[in-house]
């Protein structure tokens, strides 16, 4: 890059129609040359003439692609810069975490395994959070609280949750060592590291979006879902799942929120117990947003 260009960037090839670059939302961009500095400064938001907008390039299945476009004037000469829509996280911070978690010394609170090899021949990790030290009558009775995120590799946030949900449950809280003590956790943090890994927004390696395939998933194409179903009823062999939660990102909707599928069941109304809880416990959870319809 030279210092003091300003360069236009246009993406072209958009599907959604409405994004929070219209409503203020900026890029995200890492310097090298700043960093190299030792200013402490590393992803942050910048980018000026932002505009979001319907382009004449039409779709194969009807409708139109949607442009991005940008300007940026950089500071330095030769710069090397890094662009990105939300704040990176990336496999390797996932394994480092874990690692990190799972030392000799937090045996007893946390222990890893590995749910599959992805198509790529990574590892999908899982960590398994509970009171290893309790008697193993009382470890038996415990209900199970499975966690997934990163489904979709766009949705880095998703990975900033899962992060802190773990750090908190290690730790020596009250309250994390009460859960410790009454549940086991099963945390797959990153379930779709292929997709982290190429880039990719939506989709694993196989081009499916593994969101869309836990009905029927393919062992072949889907490693990961597959897996994932396979260790939820080996855990309902020995114990009851009281929750299951799956993070996302969202790229328009604000606040924190949940969705849930439609239940047509006499007992419909128990996956909104959860959610109303956390609203009425927390002001960065939103009830109002929260969906029961998804299909």
């Amino acid at each position: 890059m030279k210092k003091g260009t300003t360069y236009k960037f246009n993406f072209v090839n958009l599907v959604k129609p409405e994004s929070s670059y219209n409503q203020g939302m900026k890029p995200l961009i890492y310097s090298k040359k700043e960093a190299d500095q030792g200013t402490g400064i590393g992803w942050y938001r910048d980018g000026e003439n932002i505009c979001y907008y319907q382009n004449p390039l039409k779709k194969k299945g009807g409708g139109f692609y949607y442009t991005l476009t940008f300007q940026m004037t950089f500071p330095y000469e030769d710069d090397e810069v890094y662009l990105a829509h939300c704040y990176p996280y990336t496999y390797s911070d996932c394994l480092e975490l874990l690692q990190r978690l799972c030392q000799p010394e937090t045996k007893d609170r946390i222990r890893k395994t590995i749910v599959c090899k992805t198509l790529a021949g990574n590892d999908c990790e899982m960590a398994i959070i509970t009171n290893f030290s309790s008697r193993p009558e009382e470890i038996a009775i415990r209900r199970a609280i499975v966690i997934s995120a990163r489904v979709h590799p766009g949705e880095s946030n998703a990975s900033f949750i899962a992060e802190g949900i773990l750090n908190f449950l290690v730790s020596d809280d009250e309250v994390a060592r009460y859960l410790r003590n009454n549940f086991v956790f099963k945390i797959i943090p990153m379930l779709n590291p292929d997709g982290v890994l190429i880039g990719n927004y939506r989709t694993s390696l196989s081009g499916l979006d593994l969101n869309r395939q836990w009905i029927a998933p393919s062992m072949k194409l889907c490693p990961e879902n597959c897996s994932t179903k396979m260790m939820m009823r080996k855990t309902l062999e020995s114990r009851d799942i009281l929750f299951y939660c799956d993070i996302h990102g969202h790229s328009r909707s604000k606040n924190l929120f949940m969705y849930g599928c439609s239940n047509q069941r006499a007992d419909r109304l128990k996956e909104r117990i959860f959610p109303l809880l956390f609203h009425k416990n927390t002001d960065f959870f939103n009830f109002d947003y929260c969906n029961f319809q998804i299909q």
